[in-house]
C-alpha cells in the first residue's frame, strides 16, 4: 500500500470549513509544521494518498457533530482512523493555550503515546437512528414554547381558558370560537394556532418515521427485546441501538454504565477514599434516556400494564431479563429514595438499568454475563 517504511500519526483538528493536520513520525522528536487544508472530500484525498506514499497512516479527531464521514474517507484510503473521544483526552495542567494548530499537534501526540480512548463508530444504517433522540425533544420543545406563546398573549388580552384541560381538544374548539375585540389579535390568535398545529403535525410524523425504522428487519428484533422493559418504548428503544452500537464491545455492565457517564466519580489519595457525583465523562444523550426512562420505576403501576403484553413478544431469555430487572429496580428505588434524594435514587437506578439493556441486546451466546 506505501513505498516508504515510516509510521506516520496524523491528528486532525475538523472543523465545518477547514482541517489543522499535524503529523507525527514514529521515531521522530517534534511534529512536522501544521498543514491547514479545506474540509472538501477530494482536497482530503489527495492529501492523504501523497502521505501514504511515505508509509502507514493512523490518523485521528475528535467525535463531534462532523459525525464519522471523515472516518469512512480515511478508512476506504487505506488509513487507519481512530475517533477520540473528547471526554477521555488528557489534559495538560498548567498550558492554557488554545488553537487549531496546538489542538492538531495534541491529538497527533496522545495518539502515538496510546491515549486515545477510541469511540466505536456505527455502520450509516444504525447511524440514521440517532437523530430520533435528538430532534424529537427539540420538536416537543418548540411545541411548548408555542403554546406558551399562545397563553401568554391571551392572558394579555384578559382570556384565561377555566372549563377542563388546556390544549384538550375543548380546549382547542374554545381558542378557535374566542370572541375577540380587536381583529388584529383574531389574526395573531390564529396564525400561532396554526403555527402550533404545524409543529403537532410535524411532531407526530416524524414518530410515524421512528415507529417505521424500528420495525426495519435489522434492528427489529433488537427494538423489541428493549421494549420488553418498562419505561422503554420505540424512540428508546432505536435511540439505545443507534448510541450502543455493538454491545459486544463491551466486556461488562460496569463498562457500559462508564460510557454512558453515569457512574460515581471518585478521589483517593493514600487510605483515604471519597466518592462524588457522577462523572458525565460519557455519552450526554443516552444518560438522559436512561433517567427519563427510570422515572416509571419510581410511580406506582398496575400489574396487567401494556408492558407485559409488549414483554411477550419478546424471546424468552429477554423475558426472563426484563422481569427480574423489573423487581430488582423498583426495590432498588424504594430502597435509595428512604435514604437519598430522588434524583441520587433514580441515577443510581439508570445506573442498573443500561446493564440490564445491555444483557438484553448480546447474542446469547455471548450472554454469559448479567447485572
Amino acid at each position: 500500500m506505501s513505498d516508504g517504511s515510516e509510521f506516520l500519526y496524523v491528528g486532525i483538528d475538523a472543523h465545518q470549513e477547514t482541517l489543522s493536520i499535524a503529523v507525527l513520525e514514529e521515531q521522530g522528536t517534534g511534529p512536522e509544521p501544521v498543514v491547514q487544508l479545506p474540509n472538501r472530500l477530494p482536497v482530503i484525498r489527495r492529501w492523504f494518498r501523497k502521505l501514504l506514499q511515505r508509509g502507514s497512516v493512523v490518523a485521528t479527531y475528535e467525535a463531534g457533530c462532523l459525525g464519522f464521514v471523515l472516518q469512512r474517507v480515511l478508512d476506504d484510503l487505506g488509513v487507519q482512523c481512530v475517533v477520540a473521544a473528547p471526554s477521555h483526552l488528557p489534559r495538560i495542567p498548567g498550558d492554557q493555550r488554545k488553537t487549531d494548530r496546538i489542538d492538531a499537534r495534541r491529538l497527533a501526540s496522545f495518539l502515538r503515546a496510546g491515549q486515545i480512548v477510541a469511540v466505536s463508530p456505527p455502520s450509516p444504517e444504525l447511524e440514521v437512528p440517532a437523530w430520533s433522540d435528538t430532534i424529537p425533544p427539540a420538536m416537543r420543545e418548540d411545541v411548548v414554547r408555542m403554546r406558551h406563546r399562545i397563553q401568554k398573549f391571551l392572558l394579555l388580552r384578559g382570556h384565561v381558558h377555566r372549563d377542563g384541560q388546556n390544549w384538550s381538544p375543548s380546549h382547542m374548539r374554545w381558542l378557535r370560537q374566542l370572541q375577540v375585540q380587536i381583529d388584529d389579535d383574531r389574526s395573531t390568535l390564529d396564525s400561532m394556532l396554526d403555527e402550533l398545529e404545524h409543529r403537532q403535525t410535524s411532531l407526530a410524523l416524524l414518530d410515524q418515521r421512528i415507529e417505521m425504522r424500528g420495525r426495519q428487519q435489522d434492528i427489529e428484533e433488537a427494538v423489541r427485546s428493549l421494549m420488553a422493559f418498562r419505561g422503554v418504548k420505540s424512540l428508546t428503544a432505536v435511540s439505545v441501538i443507534a448510541e450502543l452500537g455493538d454491545p459486544r464491545r463491551f466486556r461488562s455492565a460496569k463498562q457500559v454504565s462508564s460510557y454512558c457517564g453515569i457512574t460515581p466519580s471518585k478521589h483517593s489519595s493514600g487510605e483515604r477514599i471519597k466518592r462524588g457525583p457522577i462523572t458525565r465523562a460519557g455519552n450526554a444523550r443516552l444518560r438522559r434516556l436512561l433517567v427519563e426512562a427510570v422515572q416509571h420505576y419510581a410511580r406506582p403501576y398496575p400489574n396487567n400494564s401494556a408492558v407485559i403484553a409488549r414483554r411477550a413478544n419478546a424471546p424468552t431469555r429477554v423475558q426472563a431479563i426484563a422481569t427480574r430487572a423489573e423487581q430488582r429496580l423498583r426495590r432498588r428505588y424504594r430502597a435509595l429514595a428512604v435514604r437519598k434524594h430522588t434524583n441520587v435514587a433514580k441515577t443510581a437506578v439508570a445506573r442498573e438499568l443500561i446493564g440490564f439493556l445491555w444483557a438484553a441486546l448480546l447474542p446469547e451466546k455471548c450472554s454469559t454475563e448479567h447485572p
